[in-house]
């Protein structure tokens, strides 16, 4: 994985990463995650995505996640998401993303691994404003959520192309 780019002002939680194998080759894998306008497709939370900037996945390219996160307690949260492409490579891709609460970036990365991938993410964030507990239930629940995102990701596929 590539090393964090951009320092952001602000109050940085552990970074969060996760693994998983998804049964399917490498290049399908990183062309469904790196063109983040199939989010919907595997991200639970994000209900669409909209091409903002640019034509095609790039760096540079800009795109606006509307998403929700259920809280236990206390009901859907509803927010926007700006996400820019900052580096992309041979089955890599890192985006940052921003919202009112806090700014990431997302570090992502497919290779190879048996008859299928190895999907790989890093997340940092960084709150914008004092986060109180969160900054320490950040790490946790960030993982939980990307775990069960890889969980839907490698369901997806088995349903696409299914083995046999």
């Amino acid at each position: 994985m590539r090393r964090y780019r951009r320092p952001v002002d602000g109050y940085a939680a552990r970074p969060v990463s996760v693994s998983a194998h998804i049964p399917a080759p490498p290049d399908e894998v990183f062309d469904l995650v790196s063109d983040t306008r199939n989010d919907p497709l595997w991200c639970e939370n994000v209900e669409t995505v909209d091409l903002v900037e640019g034509t095609q996945v790039e760096v540079g390219t800009r795109f606006r996640f509307h998403q929700h996160l259920d809280r236990p307690g206390a009901g859907r949260m509803q927010f926007d998401v700006d996400v820019e492409v900052i580096e992309m490579g041979e089955r890599f891709i890192s985006w940052e993303a921003t919202d009112r609460f806090q700014k990431r970036e997302i570090s992502l990365e497919v290779q190879p691994d048996g008859k299928g991938s190895r999907i790989t993410q890093v997340t940092r964030a960084t709150f914008l404003r004092p986060p109180g507990t969160t900054k320490w239930l950040y790490p946790l629940l960030a993982r939980r959520i990307f775990r069960n995102q890889f969980r839907d990701l490698r369901a997806y596929f088995e349903r696409v192309s299914p083995a046999g």
